[in-house]
């Protein structure tokens, strides 16, 4: 269980203050502090004076058992800005189909380094993943329409082997490359 979700579940009982769930959750205040301001951001705890209180949406949230943001393994993922993959994305949300090759035609600007490589790292993922689809005879990707879910790329986690829709929180183990 990450720190974003001990820290919601820690506050059902009372609410608290920061040091106060640093020695509960044997965690490190700056990290307690950084997962409240994330938590307070998405609008699942109310902090005044530095004490700790669950608002009303962190209370459905952990009823209904939904995602928890803010508890993210690994690095962060940097697609919010414009980087090369959000960059693909948008294009590949505007496209019918598209290669890797379009994809660069379109999205490089030649700043980038490994581009084609990147990018054919990324299709493939996305692939794996089941959010991309390819066409019988040109070989071309495509975006599956229920996999369009929003603005911000899909982050795909190498080390993990996993494809996270960023704008709903869904994870994808990615299967087993397709013919």
């Amino acid at each position: 269980m990450q720190l974003a979700e001990r820290i919601l579940r820690e506050l059902t009982t009372a609410p608290l203050l920061t040091r106060q769930l640093a020695a509960k959750l044997d965690a490190r205040t700056p990290g307690v502090m950084v997962a409240c301001r994330c938590l307070r951001h998405k609008g699942l705890i109310h902090t005044e004076n530095g004490l700790h209180a669950l608002t009303r949406a962190g209370k459905n949230l952990l009823a209904d058992g939904g995602f928890i943001p803010c508890q993210r393994k690994g690095r962060n993922a940097t697609s919010a800005g414009r980087t090369l993959r959000q960059r693909a994305w948008s294009v590949m949300r505007m496209a019918d189909h598209f290669t890797v090759d379009s994809l660069m035609q379109t999205v490089c600007d030649g700043d980038e380094g490994n581009a084609g490589e990147n990018l054919r790292n990324y299709c493939r993922a996305l692939f794996r993943a089941g959010i991309l689809g390819r066409t019988a005879r040109t070989r071309a990707y495509f975006l599956r329409d229920e996999a369009n879910t929003g603005p911000l790329a899909p982050a795909y986690n190498r080390a993990e082997k996993c494809v996270t829709d960023r704008n709903t929180g869904k994870i994808f183990p990615l299967e087993a490359a397709h013919a």
